[in-house]
C-alpha cells in the first residue's frame, strides 16, 4: 500500500515538472476543444486485467431500435476525440444525427483511460482546469501502468468494451468502425472465433501488412526500436510541441504519414496533433517495428501471425483506403481484401481518379476537408444496406 507523503512527494514533483513545461510549451497555442450542451455521457469499465477504459456515447434523440450500436475505435498514439475534433469534423456526431448509438472508446493509454501518471498529468493542457481534481487522484494509481502492446488492446481491451456495449444497450451484435490500429486489433479478435459479435465492419487505413522494403518514414518508426526497448514511455505528444515551439515553421520527417496536406486545413492538423494524441508505450512501438521489418501483423512474441490468419474473417467488411495514404496504402488494403473470406465485402478508394476531391490521407478520411460529404455519407450508405 501506497503511503500518503509518497503520493504527496509523487504528486508535488510530477506537478512542478508538468507546470514548468508543460504549460510554457503550449502558452502560444490555443486551446483546441469541441464542447457542447448535449455532450456524450462518460462510461468507465474494467479490463480483466484491472486496466480502466473510458467509452463516450453519443446517444441520438431518437434513437432507431433496429440499428446495432456503433463503435468507433482510434488509432495508435490517438484517443476518441478523433472521432470528435470540432463541430465540421464530427464521425461520431454525424452517427449520432443519423440515428446510431455511438460509442466513442479510449484503449488503454489514451483519453481519460488508465495511462502513465506522468501522462495523466500531462494532459491537463489540453483537458482544461475541470480535468485537475479527476487526474490528481488516479495519477498515483497509476505509476504500475506504464508498458502495453497491441496485443493487450486485441486481448483485454476489446473483449471489455464490446461485451459491456452489448449489455448496456441490450443488444447481441455491435458495429465497428475502427481507423488504423484502431481497426487492425478487430483482425485477431475476429480470426479466434468472435464474428457473432459483429454484425458488420468498418476498416479505415488499418493495415495488415507492411509492403517491403517499408517507405523511408515507416523505416524511421522501426529504427525506434532500440530506444523503444529501453524506454519506460514514448512521448508522441512531443510533435504538437515542437510545431508550438517553432509556429509551426518545422516540418516533421514522419509527418507525411498521418495526413495529406493538400486535404487538410492547417488549423484541423493543428488540432490533431494538439488534441488527439496521447503517450505510447514500448510495447506498441516494438510490436509496429516488428510489423515494419517483417511485413507481417504478429503477436509481441511473434508466436501468432495475424497476417497469415485473414482467411478465417467472415462478417460484412467495409475496406477504406485513400490514395494519398503513405501509411495504409491501397495496396496494403487490396491485400487485406483479397485475404479476407467474407462474401459480403467492399474495398473503396478514395482518390481524385474516382470522382473525389481529393487523394485522401491516413488521417483527413476522417478529419479532410470534404471528409464529411464524401467518406462519412459513403459509410453511412454501406451501413444503411446491413
Amino acid at each position: 500500500m501506497i503511503k500518503k507523503p509518497i503520493i504527496l512527494v509523487f504528486l508535488l514533483a510530477f506537478i512542478s515538472a508538468f507546470l514548468f513545461t508543460s504549460f510554457s510549451l503550449h502558452a502560444q497555442t490555443p486551446l483546441f476543444k469541441y464542447s457542447s450542451k448535449d455532450g456524450p455521457k462518460e462510461y468507465y469499465i474494467k479490463t480483466s486485467d484491472n486496466w480502466t477504459l473510458s467509452l463516450h456515447r453519443y446517444m441520438p434523440a431518437g434513437l432507431d431500435k433496429n440499428k446495432a450500436p456503433v463503435i468507433l475505435c482510434h488509432g495508435f498514439n490517438y484517443n476518441s476525440s478523433f472521432w470528435d475534433l470540432d463541430k465540421d469534423h464530427s464521425f461520431a456526431r454525424y452517427l449520432q444525427e443519423k440515428g446510431h448509438d455511438v460509442w466513442a472508446v479510449n484503449l488503454r493509454g489514451s483519453g481519460d483511460s488508465s495511462k502513465p501518471a506522468i501522462s495523466d498529468l500531462k494532459s491537463l493542457t489540453r483537458d482544461g482546469l475541470e480535468k485537475v481534481p479527476q487526474v490528481l487522484l488516479r495519477a498515483p494509481l497509476n505509476i504500475g501502468k506504464f508498458d502495453w502492446t497491441i496485443d493487450d488492446h486485441i486481448n483485454k481491451d476489446v473483449p471489455a468494451i464490446i461485451d459491456f456495449v452489448k449489455n448496456e444497450t441490450a443488444k447481441s451484435k455491435v458495429i465497428w468502425i475502427g481507423h488504423s490500429m484502431g481497426g487492425m486489433i478487430l483482425y485477431p479478435y475476429l480470426e479466434r472465433g468472435d464474428a457473432d459479435n459483429i454484425k458488420a465492419f468498418v476498416a479505415i487505413a488499418s493495415m495488415a501488412n507492411v509492403k517491403q522494403p517499408p517507405s523511408k518514414a515507416l523505416a524511421l518508426i522501426a529504427s525506434q526500436k532500440p530506444i523503444a526497448d529501453a524506454s519506460f514511455l514514448i512521448n508522441t505528444t512531443v510533435a504538437h510541441q515542437v510545431k508550438d515551439l517553432t509556429f509551426g515553421a518545422i516540418k516533421l520527417p514522419w509527418e507525411e504519414l498521418y495526413y495529406n496536406e493538400n486535404n487538410t486545413n492547417k488549423v484541423t492538423a493543428e488540432k490533431m496533433f494538439r488534441v488527439t494524441m496521447d503517450d505510447t508505450s514500448p510495447g506498441v512501438i516494438k510490436q509496429y517495428s516488428n510489423m515494419i521489418i517483417s511485413g507481417e501483423f504478429m503477436s509481441v512474441d511473434k508466436k501468432e501471425d495475424y497476417t497469415k490468419k485473414l482467411h478465417l474473417i467472415r462478417v460484412p467488411m467495409l475496406i477504406i483506403a485513400g490514395r494519398g495514404d503513405e501509411m495504409a496504402t491501397v495496396e496494403t488494403m487490396q491485400y487485406l481484401y483479397d485475404n479476407i473470406s467474407s462474401k459480403d465485402k467492399e474495398l473503396h478508394v478514395f482518390s481524385k481518379k474516382n470522382g473525389y476531391s481529393a487523394d485522401y490521407g491516413h488521417c483527413d478520411l476522417i478529419l479532410g476537408k470534404n471528409s464529411k460529404e464524401e467518406v462519412y455519407n459513403y459509410i453511412y450508405n454501406w451501413l444503411k444496406k446491413r
